[in-house]
């Protein structure tokens, strides 16, 4: 006997719903499932840009997505975005990605000191 874990969305009856779109969560279809999450800081220098990495050590490459604040900013964004924050416009979340070994953070201070980042990041298993 298969065992089906299903939560459907409202209106929709878990027992008999037979299309897909119909559910919150149905373990019989694949959706990205987080296996990991974590927090990680850099001290990113005055006027660089840098790449910081993390390992995962899964042996293959993950789906991954992370969000950045700056020193005690309680403000988050995400990749492709910067801070409208005062004292923080200079620094730029460019991108994270992985490969199978690393997550690789890239990030831009063009302020005149140095930074202290803190990343929450996101390892989805990738359902192919």
């Amino acid at each position: 006997m298969n065992q089906v874990v299903k939560v459907a969305k409202i209106g929709k009856n878990a027992l008999t719903a037979t299309d897909p779109n119909d559910f919150i969560f149905h373990s019989s279809y694949n959706t990205f499932k987080i296996i990991d999450t974590g927090t990680v800081d850099f001290t990113i220098d005055a006027s660089s840009t840098e790449e910081e990495t993390l390992a995962h050590n899964l042996g293959y490459i993950p789906l991954v997505n992370a969000f950045m604040s700056v020193d005690t900013n309680e403000e988050a964004i995400c990749a492709n975005e910067n801070f409208d924050t005062i004292g923080y416009r200079d620094v730029f979340f460019i991108s994270v990605s992985s490969d199978d070994t690393n997550i690789t953070f890239k990030i831009i201070n063009n302020n005149l000191s140095s930074i202290e980042v803190h990343f929450r990041y996101y390892i989805f298993e990738v359902p192919f």
